[in-house]
């Protein structure tokens, strides 16, 4: 409610920019979805938002996202074209145990990268490199159990996880 009440009292002049500082941060789901309606309806009657946020689900509704880390830009452009800049394919694979198989993966090649998401693993990888069966045969030889292993589209976090792993790299 407080941070509604911030953007109502931004509201009373009719500002043609906003600038917003993680709005939904230690927001409820609710209450943050209520304010992405909010803000939605504000750029669809003419008003510029422009905001920093942690959540890269809620980059994706942006018009434009510039990923960030240490004050420095590393990509920027609209949600679609970042996610389409990967090149790569990613490997959703529900197995257990989660973290053997993070290790298991993280030492089997260096075409592929490995990114934990909660219960599962996102593995991208070079289409013309590495097949989700070949990805499903190394792990079962380390007695790993995959329940299922499918291609997804990539997210803005697989991106940006992406581009942090390849700066890492080259530093």
């Amino acid at each position: 409610m407080k941070q509604k009440l911030a953007l109502a009292c931004t509201l009373v002049h009719t500002p043609k920019i906003i600038l917003l500082d993680e709005p939904t941060t230690g927001v409820d789901p609710v209450s943050r979805r209520d304010f992405w309606k909010i803000l939605q309806s504000l750029v669809k009657g003419g008003i510029t938002v422009v905001m920093s946020t942690p959540y890269l689900d809620e980059a994706e509704r942006c018009s434009r996202v510039a990923l960030m880390n240490m004050g420095t830009i590393m990509q920027a452009d609209a949600p679609v074209v970042l996610k389409e800049s990967l090149h790569r394919e990613v490997l959703e694979i529900v197995c257990q145990p989660v973290r053997e198989a993070f290790r298991v993966l993280k030492a089997a090649t260096a075409s592929m990268e490995v990114q934990a998401f909660g219960d599962r693993l996102h593995v991208i990888v070079d289409r013309a490199a590495v097949r989700p069966e070949d990805v499903s045969r190394q792990l079962t030889r380390h007695g790993i159990l995959v329940s299922g292993i499918r291609a997804i589209s990539p997210s803005l976090e697989n991106v940006f996880i992406s581009l942090l792993s390849h700066q890492k790299g080259q530093q």
